[in-house]
């Protein structure tokens, strides 16, 4: 488990910084030769939403192929476009239409945005996901640092030979996405499911809106009270890349305590909006401001992993691979629109201040919904105890899991389960080894045993 563990988060970490670099390129290029406002509009705003349409083709390709997208050609191909887009991005003869070329590369960066974090429902155990994400996500901020501690006035970050680097860590992630493709990834086709049947999952469709909206709310939150036009961090010098190191740990911390308890995540991610306050309040206060810019780099790393986590269980138990990475389309959706808010109300602190409290408080309402229903304190008496429920959060069993393993209880063979199922036979293989390996046992009877030897200790 270390090593899909390790495997994934490297692989996420060098793709991670090949796709912030390539945004960083493209960004500090426009800032070279136009105002602030005009830089921010079309690197923060505009860049992140095309970023956000890139995932959204990511969500559809996976959702009309039902088919995991972990083949080798397609994502040869992906990178390939992406690395030719960041050339003519960056090469100085095709700088006239640097804005055209780069909201093209920002779709493309948020398709391998997408494709590498969804990967994370193949490889790893739900209860890895956020350590997974976080310290995948720490490692890319590690390696800009390096970066801009060698390049501290970004003059190799916006000049052509930075495609040398950017076409080494292609080649390098290509490699590596294949090894682990090939050591870990189980390329069976997504479940087959008839029109009649549904999935079962504690995450229905309501519930599923009410949490979409929640993190988008959050976000435009966190977009609204973070966000620093360009101008005012030239004023107070400030280090984005610095700040990054402090995200870091907050990403590796957020992953450990979200896979604790995803309740918990969700407590940390609205104490983390708490500091959206704080920035507009220490608008004119140099130390104010930097010391407001640490503990939101601190804290902020609780959301990202919270809205990511959060879509990777709700893909897993609903068996709909499709859904996860609608966390990250969230991300760079609801910040930008949060960015724009922010403009709009620059010169008036007290409005600003506002707009964030109703949107805080409406943000507080709607995670109390998915909270309160599936990550809240048990209070039950042990008679009403459903021990059941506690042999699949114990194991950290699908949905389908469940549905096989209730048919194994009944004492049901292969052929039998998937009839009742509406499944093939090898589909029923496939879950049933994953039972196995997740619950220790070599075999069908020693499922059972263990099912109900652990049942009659709970009571």
């Amino acid at each position: 488990m270390r090593k899909k563990i390790a495997f994934t988060s490297i692989l996420i970490g060098i793709l991670f910084f090949l796709n912030s670099s390539q945004y960083l390129s493209w960004f500090y290029i426009l800032d070279q030769c136009n105002d602030g406002n005009y830089v921010d509009f079309i690197g923060q705003f505009l860049g992140k939403i095309f970023q956000a349409l890139g995932i959204l083709l990511f969500c559809g390709y996976a959702y009309f192929v039902k088919e995991k997208p972990s083949k080798i050609i397609e994502f040869s191909i992906l990178i390939a476009v992406n690395f030719l887009l960041t050339v003519v991005t960056i090469i100085p003869q095709f700088r006239d239409g640097i804005e055209l070329t780069g909201l093209l590369m920002n779709i493309a960066i948020g398709l391998l945005y997408a494709w590498y974090v969804a990967i994370i429902v193949d490889i790893v155990d739900k209860n890895n996901y956020g350590l997974t994400f976080g310290a995948g996500i720490a490692l890319s901020c590690v390696f800009s640092y390096i970066l801009y501690f060698f390049d501290k006035d970004y003059s190799f970050i916006t000049s052509i030979q930075c495609l040398y680097l950017y076409a080494l860590i292609s080649i390098g992630a290509t490699v590596l996405y294949v090894l682990t493709l090939h050591s870990y990834i189980n390329t069976t086709r997504l479940v087959e499911q008839s029109s009649t049947y549904k999935v079962t999952s504690p995450f229905g469709k309501n519930y599923i809106l009410i949490i979409f909206s929640a993190l988008l709310f959050a976000s435009i939150v966190n977009g609204l009270g973070f966000f620093q036009p360009s101008s005012d961090i030239s004023s107070f010098h400030i280090s984005v890349e610095a700040m990054r190191l402090f995200y870091t740990l907050s990403l590796v911390i957020a992953g450990i305590l979200n896979d604790k308890r995803r309740g918990l995540g969700f407590i940390l991610c609205l104490v983390a909006l708490s500091f959206a306050f704080a920035l507009p309040i220490m608008h004119d206060n140099t130390t104010g401001v930097y010391v407001t810019w640490v503990l939101a780099y601190v804290f902020i790393g609780f959301i990202s992993v919270c809205r990511t986590v959060i879509f990777l269980d709700i893909a897993k138990e609903n068996d709909k691979y499709y859904l996860a990475s609608i966390g990250l389309f969230i991300g760079r959706v609801g910040e930008p629109i949060g960015m724009q808010f922010r403009f709009l109300l620059a010169n008036n602190n007290a409005l600003l201040l506002v707009v964030i409290s109703i949107l805080f408080a409406v943000t507080i309402v709607l995670f109390a919904i998915p909270f309160t229903q599936f990550y809240g304190v048990n209070t039950r008496s042990n008679e009403e105890i459903d021990y059941h429920g506690v042999f699949i959060d114990k194991y950290q069993l699908s949905s389908r899991e469940v549905q096989i393993l209730d048919e194994l209880l009944s004492g049901n063979a292969n052929k039998e389960i998937a009839a009742n199922l509406y499944i093939t036979e090898s589909t029923v293989k496939f879950h049933v080894k994953n039972l196995m390996k997740k619950t220790n046992c070599k075999n069908r009877n020693e499922l059972i045993k263990l099912y109900n030897t652990e049942n009659r200790l709970n009571k």
